[in-house]
């Protein structure tokens, strides 16, 4: 251990879980130079604001206690200097550090450091306990705690199992932390071992929680980097803590291209709905041609907004694109404009206003253009096969769309010998497709077409 590092030993006692929504009630620091303590400082706060009771069964620290304790913004530049430069040290060192980072910013002090986990380092050094937590390990190691829960007591006791880490340390786990420091960044459940099983290419990554079960997924160009930056900055949100919070460990599953990447993260999203994954909305349409039959029996066409209809004629991303669509639509087929609805914010799909009946046109003949138009789009329909690099240089990656669906994705070895694309598809490639998952695979083949198959549609075939 370099023995011109400082180390910055931290405890503090706060209004709640987490730094976002909860004040720091007490704090205080030893620094520790390698060898012994030099310095120390402690402090109650004023949190400005109510303290829950459980917390105050719990610490001990009452309103009476911090009505004339200084607020953190009147210790802040002493707490600023006894920081800056060391390296924080704290048993589950990102509690701690997530509310000074928030209470000196608010400070107007940006203040960083590298960080020591007490947890992590002890499951390493002194493995094979069933607990870590601050009361079980330093009864293990036979370390006295003279006031649980109030922030100079459990700050003393994790001064001493420091210390203790420091003696025992014979494989350098400190000096390999302090080099990298990507270990501290990393949840306190999560292990190191299981993030350094990342590769460094494309693929989706699935956090699960204690229980096995999956809470995010996510996508990625670089697996590993993707899940790292999830762990930096400071949010002090209750949710993102809580996000955090959740993680034990860690899966991946290679992908070869982005594109494969997004369509499993979203084919996964779609099965498990993890708790965690919030932005969804994305996967749906915002917009739809409609068809229906009005009361005199004439069959309309109308763009609406996607509201669970269930006579769909094809789906679009915005009102522009849908409006257009049925203008064109109109043009090639000569309809009536009057049977017509286009999509406007005040007159939305509404019936339209009293049409003269002697200004329609034959219900027989337009009835008749509106199911021709049908047998049209039904003939437009595209099939293609779409074939891109693998996982590996033995494999290729293939999306199989069929008759304007998205139907299959996966891997396949031989991709040069197919001659029926049915050869290729295997049962567990077939996919629960959605709006989001068709568009980008659409945009991807019109950016890249020297990497589409086309595929005769069900009707050219019969």
């Amino acid at each position: 251990m370099n023995k011109q590092k400082h180390f910055a030993i931290v405890d503090i006692e706060t209004t709640g879980s987490h730094a976002g929504g909860s004040r720091i009630t007490e704090v205080a620091i030893l620094i520790h130079n390698g060898k012994k303590i030099i310095e120390r400082y402690q402090s109650l706060v004023n949190p400005q604001c109510p303290i829950p009771f459980a917390i105050q069964m719990l610490t001990g620290i009452t309103p009476d206690m911090v009505e004339d304790a200084p607020t953190f913004g009147e210790i802040a530049e002493d707490v600023y200097h006894l920081l800056q430069g060391k390296v924080f040290v704290a048993h589950n060192v990102n509690f701690d550090y997530s509310f000074l980072v928030k209470e000196l910013k608010q400070a107007g002090y940006d203040w960083q450091a590298p960080k020591l986990c007490t947890v992590r380092l002890s499951r390493k050094i002194f493995p094979g306990h069933r607990s870590y937590s601050l009361g079980d390990i330093c009864k293990v190691r036979e370390i006295n705690i003279t006031a649980r829960h109030r922030a100079m007591g459990d700050v003393e006791a994790t001064a001493e199992l420091f210390s203790q880490l420091l003696v025992h340390d014979e494989n350098q786990y400190l000096q390999e932390s302090l080099q990298k420091n990507t270990e501290h960044r990393l949840p306190t459940h999560l292990s190191l071992a299981q993030f350094r099983r990342l590769p460094e290419t494309a693929g989706i990554y699935i956090f699960r929680n204690k229980k096995g079960k999956i809470i995010y997924v996510g996508k990625a160009v670089n697996i590993r980097k993707r899940v790292l930056s999830h762990f930096g900055g400071i949010n002090t949100s209750l949710r993102r803590q809580q996000f955090i919070n959740d993680i034990a460990t860690i899966d991946f599953e290679e992908s070869g291209t982005e594109l494969m990447a997004l369509l499993m993260e979203c084919q996964m999203i779609k099965k498990h709905w993890p708790i965690h994954n919030r932005a969804l909305k994305r996967y749906e349409p915002k917009f739809v041609l409609i068809h229906y039959e009005d009361i005199r029996g004439y069959s309309r066409l109308a763009i609406s907004k996607a509201a669970g209809h269930t006579n769909n004629i094809r789906y679009f991303e915005t009102a522009q694109e849908a409006n257009l669509f049925l203008a064109n639509l109109l043009e090639e087929f000569n309809l009536a404009p009057m049977l017509c609805t286009f999509y406007s914010p005040s007159t939305e799909t509404r019936e339209d206003r009293k049409i003269q009946v002697e200004t329609l046109p034959s219900l027989e003949e337009h009835n008749q253009i509106v199911d021709n138009i049908f047998q049209q789009l039904s003939h437009r329909k595209r099939s293609f096969l779409l074939i891109d690099r693998g996982r590996n240089e033995e494999e290729s990656s293939y999306i199989y769309f069929k008759e304007d669906k998205l139907y299959a994705f996966g891997f396949v070895e031989f991709v040069q010998q197919w001659s029926n694309v049915e050869d290729i598809v295997s049962y567990r490639d077939k996919c629960i497709s959605n709006f989001y998952m068709q568009q980008i695979v659409l945009q991807y083949a019109e950016r890249h077409p020297e990497k589409i198959n086309i595929l005769p549609s069900i009707s050219e075939i019969s």
